[in-house]
């Protein structure tokens, strides 16, 4: 019975889901016609249903004979449409007189006391107030002294407030609860059963019951935002049905943002601040919050509170605190000029509170002025957090702004330092453009070198690298002339690091190579005491190395550079020196140098070095005979490279990986790999390292291929090339050797001993075992007879003191199969066993392949590899590991061998990974550690 009567309520009402809350109010309006006068307030926040419980209840008033009127005529606030107001102020009943100099408040409480009871005698009487929040107190003072005249008449009021509302009426409604003279009706949330009755009303049914709980949960129980909600998905066509739960999430989004401006109108003003600095500010901190809206920090909380429970604030931590479209209607109707205001305030106070320049740049990108001094500090620390970073873009478009605005030159001079700092990792020659602008505005030397310093660095290996160098001169010329013969030690560091910088900049580009090396050879080598001394160094020793002076001189440079680890911007100069020691036979010194560097990480070092280290770590290894460590590393640094710069072909370490796919037999791969660096890299040519080395591997790869003639032609280029670089290493990029033995293939014996003359004394001035090795292979293919043996036996012997293991296994093989054609079978058998055991504990398959067809040729037996695995570790490794297994620790180890615990660090973990181990408690017997150990020292 009590649903039916409920089901007839809202049908005639259009009120759904408030039946209990109706007839609570009606039960107090049957108690006021039996003659005794009640009072009932009806509370809720925007939205909750108060107004419609209302209409609702004046429809059943009248219905019960009720005379309903509406208190304060048209400016009541909360005036119910088609309701007789009453009226409140004075109505002259005898002629006027002279108003008294103070109005008598019991005067106004009789009269609206007496009007009242004039109504009363005609039948019970409603008088309704909607929103009577908003009421002056006046008024509602009146109304509580008629209330306690006509206690024992038929009189109801229904009085309605807006919880979140500020209003002057708020203090008389609590004092009329507190003192029991009124009912107090709160609106909480609609419920489920109700949502699902307006869910029918609107979409039909039947509402299955998931449906109808997560619409509940979107609306928070609000009928008003219910409302907007079935609308939006009576308009999409979504029926009230499980599998429509999923497209609720889209819908819901754009009903809060067409709602929200509504619900705010609607919310006293501290809400509405709040909003709309949360939509500028874009983080939910009551503590900013209210100190850019302007209000208390309890009406922060409170407002965040309303916010919360109409979904604008997104829940969590992560992401905006606000939802953009809800954004983007709260801060639609702000004037622009407001708006750019406010956002400039919420830039200083996200700065003043110390918060990550990332928040503060967020707001700086919205500003159309970027005209303070502390704006270009943030945008300075922006740059300096995220170089080359996607998001530089937009500090960019900052700076270019902040040029537009009235600066002095000074200003402008920095902005553009900035925007050449900003550019240089991405567009070198946007970069290049600003530059000049820094140096035409700076008029002291000293600024000039400091300015010009970073933009030369990144312009290493574009086109921009003979400019950079240029200018560098240029500066460098100033400095030396503003400096004078006697600097000062700070002065001395400033015109070391730019010496160094210029160096850096020209070593791998062949257009600047020469300028930058004509100066070079005019320097004094510095004692290395400063940083700035040992970059200088660094950048001398890779000089050094390109003009193919000897290899000690060189490495000396390169071992006084990095005699000091340095705490703090270790980078380029390390993996500069190690290539050098590498270069030079000193391998382990360089895989010590690069340990050291790798450990670092790229927060410490530059993305571009890091990818830089591995690449030349790559190299050292499959020097040093371990092709699956110079894969293992080579892939590394591509997958750092294609992380760190999508699309960019970053040449070193693919074409570190190439060679080492050549030497494991993986010639297609090469192949993929090389076509990819020379299709996608337009400056290739220019860089003196990646040009040169993709040459030689490319030979190598069409020579496996077999296409001799294709494979002469990019070694004989290589060196033309080098040539032309006036680059005389012999090392760095051996053409000579495989063109040799290639011309001497083709028939052409007098070409191969023109290139055998012309490279021996590059050979014999550098110095190293490698060198002269492969310059007595190289002599031993031009030679005959006995004397190609002697000179075979000799680059044997030769290569046995040098880390180029593949060379010593190349030089094996050449020397056994020239034994087998001189009938030494037994020899020739030797030597091959040794090649096929080098060349497969190392991973070079195609070397160790060919051998074995050679030995099985020449009568001999496969040998059984497996037996001994230790072949595979360098001597290094060796020693370490024996005085590991002999119960060294790690700093004696290093104390015994004069090399750093970092090193023996390193050595240890080769060592694991090639004999399959997990620590020193499992390595194996057979390292002898006293005859190593003597061998050590």
């Amino acid at each position: 019975m009590a649903a039916s009567t409920e089901t007839r309520h809202e049908s005639s009402q259009d009120l759904v889901g408030r039946s209990a809350e109706l007839n609570s109010v009606l039960r107090r309006a049957a108690t006021a016609r039996a003659g005794t006068a009640q009072a009932v307030l009806v509370q809720g926040p925007a939205g909750i249903g108060r107004s419609s419980l209302l209409a609702a209840a004046v429809t059943r008033l009248r219905a019960d004979g009720f005379t309903v009127r509406t208190i304060g005529g048209g400016a009541a606030p909360g005036r119910l449409p088609d309701l007789p107001a009453l009226p409140c102020g004075p109505v002259p009943t005898e002629p006027e007189r002279p108003s008294p100099a103070t109005p008598d408040p019991y005067a106004e409480r009789r009269r609206l006391h007496g009007r009242i009871l004039r109504l009363l005698a005609d039948g019970p009487l409603a008088l309704i107030l909607d929103d009577a929040q908003g009421y002056d107190e006046k008024l509602l003072h009146r109304l509580d002294f008629v209330l306690r005249r006509v206690a024992a008449h038929p009189l109801f009021v229904l009085l309605a407030q807006r919880t979140e509302s500020d209003g002057p009426g708020n203090a008389v409604l609590a004092e009329l609860l507190a003192q029991d003279r009124c009912t107090l009706l709160e609106l909480g949330p609609m419920s489920e059963p109700g949502t699902g009755r307006m869910i029918d009303r609107a979409l039909g049914g039947p509402v299955d019951p998931h449906f109808a709980r997560r619409c509940a949960q979107i609306c928070g129980g609000n009928p008003l935002l219910l409302g907007r909600l079935l609308a939006g998905l009576r308009t999409a066509g979504i029926r009230p049905d499980r599998g429509s739960l999923r497209r609720l999430h889209t819908v819901h989004g754009g009903v809060l943002a067409s709602l929200i401006p509504d619900v705010l109108a609607l919310q006293p003003p501290s809400v509405r601040q709040v909003a709309t600095a949360l939509a500028v500010l874009g983080q939910a901190e009551p503590d900013l919050l209210s100190v850019l809206a302007g209000v208390s920090g309890r009406r922060a909380e409170a407002a965040l509170g309303v916010l919360r429970r109409f979904e604008a604030v997104v829940p969590g931590g992560r992401g905006p605190a606000m939802r953009d479209p809800l954004r983007e209607a709260v801060l639609t109707g702000m004037r622009a000029d407001a708006l750019q205001e406010l956002r400039a305030r919420a830039a200083r106070l996200l700065n003043d509170a110390g918060r990550p320049v990332g928040d503060i740049v967020g707001q700086l990108l919205h500003l159309e002025r970027i005209d303070e001094p502390w704006m270009l500090a943030v945008l300075r620390d922006a740059i300096a957090e995220a170089p080359g970073d996607a998001a530089t873009g937009d500090i960019l478009g900052c700076l270019r702004r902040a040029l537009t605005a009235r600066r002095t030159a000074a200003e402008r001079r920095d902005i553009h330092r900035e925007l050449v700092r900003a550019y240089a990792p991405t567009d070198p020659a946007a970069a290049l453009e600003h530059l000049h602008e820094a140096l035409a505005a700076a008029t002291d030397a000293r600024e000039r070198a400091a300015i010009a310093m970073g933009y030369g660095l990144s312009a290493v290996g574009t086109h921009q690298a003979a400019d950079a160098v240029r200018t560098l001169g240029r500066v460098l010329d100033d400095l030396d002339a503003d400096l004078g013969p006697d600097p000062g030690p700070a002065d001395r560091e400033l015109r070391t690091t730019v010496a160094s910088a210029l160096l850096v900049t020209a070593v791998n580009d062949k257009t600047a190579m020469y300028r930058a090396r004509e100066r070079a050879r005019t320097w004094t080598p510095p004692r290395g005491d400063s940083p700035a001394e040992r970059q200088l160094l660094a950048a001398m020793s890779t000089m050094a190395s390109l003009d193919g002076r000897s290899a000690e001189e060189a490495a000396a440079l390169a071992r006084t550079a990095l005699r000091v680890e340095e705490a703090t911007g270790s980078g380029w100069w390390i993996v500069g020196c190690s290539t050098v020691l590498a270069h030079a036979d000193a391998a382990d010194e360089a895989l010590a140098a690069l340990e050291r560097f790798c450990a670092g990480g790229s927060a410490r070092h530059g993305g571009w070095v890091q990818v830089w280290a591995r690449s030349v770590r790559s190299l050292t290894l499959h020097d040093t005979g371990d092709i699956s460590g110079a894969l293992y590393h080579g892939r590394a640094a591509v997958a750092l490279a294609e992380q760190a710069w999508p699309g960019d072909p970053a040449p070193t370490p693919r074409l570190a990986l190439s060679g080492s796919l050549l030497s494991a037999g993986h010639t297609a791969e090469a192949c993929q790999v090389l076509d990819e660096v020379v299709r996608t890299d337009a400056v290739l040519e220019r860089r003196i390292f990646d040009w040169h080395h993709y040459l030689y591997t490319r030979g190598r790869a069409l020579r496996e291929q077999g296409d001799l003639e294709g494979a002469l032609a990019a070694w004989q280029r290589c060196g033309r090339s080098l040539e032309e670089a006036d680059v005389a290493n012999p090392v760095m990029a051996p053409w000579w050797l495989p063109a040799i033995t290639t011309l001497v293939r083709l028939g052409r014996p007098a070409e191969a001993a023109a290139v055998v003359e012309r490279i021996q004394p590059a050979v014999r001035r550098w110095g190293t075992p490698r060198a002269l090795g492969q310059g007595l292979l190289a002599a031993a293919c031009v030679a005959e007879g006995r004397a190609r043996l002697r000179l075979l036996g000799d680059a044997v012997d030769t290569l046995a003191s040098s880390p180029a293991r593949l060379e010593l296994a190349k030089a094996e093989f050449q020397l056994g199969h020239e034994l087998l054609r001189h009938g030494d079978a037994d020899g020739a058998r030797r030597h091959l066993r040794l090649v096929i055991e080098r060349a497969t504990h190392s991973g070079y398959h195609l070397l160790a392949a060919t051998a074995r067809r050679l030995l099985v040729s020449a009568g001999g037996r496969m040998p059984q590899l497996a037996a001994n695995p230790l072949d595979s570790l360098t001597d290094s490794e060796r020693r370490v590991a024996a005085l590991a297994r002999n119960g060294a620790s790690n700093k004696e180890i290093a104390a015994t061998l004069f090399i750093t615990t970092r090193t023996v660090e390193m050595h240890l973990t080769n060592v694991y990974r090639k004999l399959d181990v997990r620590g020193r408690a499992e390595l194996p017997g057979g390292l002898r550690p006293a005859d190593l150990l003597a061998a050590g020292r």
